[in-house]
């Protein structure tokens, strides 16, 4: 245990890698932190509702838009979302009149919703889809309670038929659902899981976690190119007892030394990931950090100048990572390439655990 004790010792008294350490786990951090928070809400279509009515229809279809997954809602008057919309930050403005409730009421299809957009835009008839779903409900219910209570010998209010609606939403002998089925077409060049922008964002965040963990790994190993330049390494061969032993001990020192900063990245995406998804990035983390340990062991073993084998060293690491970005963007095309390299299959399984 001596080898990995001095390993470890040299790697936390040395500055500039402690500094380097440092300025990749606050790269990290903000990662995580900023493309990750960001990641689903980009993926949303943005919209401006302006709510001009109070009545309790109207109030619950802005809830319903509010809660949308498909949607990023921003509320507000007509003249900030106006501004909004001339600055490109939403697509389209849906504006819920005074009147909506009373249209509904009375059976009015025409102008239920005003919606503003730019002369070249292609999404709001996407988005209108999506509002008439969350207006469906309140459609059919006073539709239905109006040739409900116009029956004869029908006197009930519409509290009592609410309540009626309900009790017919939550029996279950009235519950129905779509028979899904998923067909492969038999191409293994292609990728059946579902291409969103929140999955590439987390497929790049991937890639930059991969390349800083291997910038550490190169700085963590630089030692090593040291040691062969003094002929220290040298030296130790002809003292040491085993030799193999002893370097698989400092190899394990430097994976160690970088574990906190795999942790790092482990324990920020658990509330992506959950418990167990953390335990696999941390795992995944590990297992990249180590074949690179590896690699840069034999590199400083090889190359016998320090600064040399820095230059080798970030050039793989540059390598690697565009490696693992042409195979992520790669497969949204069908056909990926590279994906036999350590950040190509790190990104896969890390936006696997994701997803």
């Amino acid at each position: 245990m001596g080898s990995f004790k001095l390993r470890l010792k040299l790697l936390l008294a040395d500055r500039i890698a402690a500094l380097c350490y440092a300025l990749c786990a606050v790269v990290m951090i903000s990662l995580l932190f900023n493309m990750n928070l960001h990641a689903s809400e980009t993926s949303r279509v943005p919209v401006g509702v302006a709510c001009e009515s109070a009545s309790p229809a109207a109030e619950r279809l802005n809830k319903r838009l509010l809660e949308s997954d498909a949607l990023r809602v921003t509320s507000g008057t007509m003249e900030e979302l106006t501004q909004l919309l001339m600055d490109g930050y939403i697509g389209s403005i849906f504006v819920i009149g005074d009147d909506y409730e009373e249209k509904l009421r009375s059976g009015i299809r025409e102008d239920i919703i005003k919606v503003i957009t730019p002369s070249d835009d292609t999404s709001s008839i996407i988005v209108q889809d999506i509002v008439a779903g969350y207006m469906m409900y309140d459609v059919c219910f006073f539709r239905t309670f109006e040739e409900y209570s116009s029956l004869p010998d029908m006197s009930v209010t519409e509290e009592e038929f609410s309540e009626y609606v309900a009790s017919v939403a939550e029996n279950p002998m009235y519950d129905f659902d779509f028979d899904i089925r998923y067909i492969d077409v038999g191409s293994r060049d292609k990728n059946n899981a579902e291409i969103t922008t929140a999955m590439i964002y987390r497929q790049i965040i991937a890639g930059l976690i991969g390349m800083l963990l291997l910038v550490l790994v190169v700085c963590g190993c630089n030692g090593f190119a040291t040691e062969n330049v003094q002929s220290i390494a040298l030296r130790r061969r002809t003292i040491a007892g085993n030799l193999f032993n002893a370097y698989l001990l400092e190899m394990a020192a430097v994976l160690v030394y970088l574990t906190p900063a795999i942790l790092l990245s482990a324990l920020i995406m658990i509330g992506e990931s959950g418990p167990g998804g953390a335990v696999l990035v941390f795992l995944m983390g590990e297992a990249l950090c180590m074949f690179f340990i590896i690699v840069c062991f034999v590199l400083a073993a090889v190359i016998k100048s320090a600064s040399a084998y820095q230059l080798v060293g970030t050039v793989i690491c540059l390598l690697l990572g565009a490696c693992g970005f042409i195979n992520t963007f790669s497969s949204i095309s069908g056909t990926p390439l590279f994906g036999w390299t350590p950040v190509a299959a790190y990104i896969n399984a890390f936006v696997e655990v994701l997803v």
